[in-house]
């Protein structure tokens, strides 16, 4: 079975919490926050590889105009939010700066070609670009990725790897987080309160949430 055959299965078969659920909110909303202290979730948001809607639904409370792009159609059909695109991350049907910010969560280490993805993310941002990756320094994370085939990318995913992609791709980081023990699927309920403890900079949290902005904008 080819890598894209692999990872189409896994998102067709894959079952998320609902975006509402306490655990996932407890995972996504620090990193929101996070996000929300740097970049102004105002204007028009894309959020490449959707998904359920974890992030379409909070930056959309946030006050943005959300626009969420999946190529899994099983996602979508779990996605509740009104804009929504069936579309390929390498390729994003939309013009060259038409949203203010394009974020990620969890996408680049399931894609073969990583770089082209963040190119088409810088293409269509104004301005700011967004990642959410999983950290390979972390225990449970590397352990993911040995025992499913297709978390394999995880093995790819690190600071230092994300820095140089980035800057390769002419976007310029301005922030930069690890942190967290909270995984929106994985995590049991009772064990939130303890490892909300983790929600701070810790260089083996599970997450990494990389702000970045296009180099060619000046903004005062």
């Amino acid at each position: 079975m080819s890598d894209n055959a692999l990872q189409s299965e896994y998102f067709d078969q894959v079952a998320y919490r609902d975006p509402l659920h306490p655990v996932v909110g407890a995972y996504a909303d620090p990193k929101v926050q996070f996000i929300k202290q740097h970049v102004p979730l105002r204007g028009r948001v894309l959020d490449v590889g959707c998904g359920n809607g974890i992030f379409t639904l909070r930056f959309a409370n946030a006050g943005a105009d959300v626009t969420g792009l999946d190529f899994s159609r099983h996602l979508l059909g779990q996605n509740a939010h009104s804009r929504l695109v069936c579309g390929d991350a390498t390729s994003l049907p939309f013009p060259d700066e038409h949203f203010d910010v394009v974020f990620e969560a969890n996408l680049l280490h399931h894609v073969d070609d990583r770089e082209r993805v963040i190119r088409e993310m810088a293409r269509a941002s104004r301005r700011y670009v967004v990642f959410l990756e999983p950290n390979r320094y972390n225990p449970l994370m590397f352990a993911l990725s040995l025992v499913v085939r297709a978390e394999r990318g995880v093995l790819k995913s690190c600071m230092a790897r994300l820095d140089a992609e980035l800057a390769s791709s002419g976007l310029r980081v301005v922030k930069s987080l690890t942190t967290g023990m909270i995984s929106q699927n994985n995590t049991p309920a009772p064990l939130v309160p303890v490892l909300k403890r983790f929600d701070r900079p810790i260089w083996w949290g599970e997450y990494l949430v990389l702000i970045a902005e296009k180099r060619h904008n000046h903004f005062g």
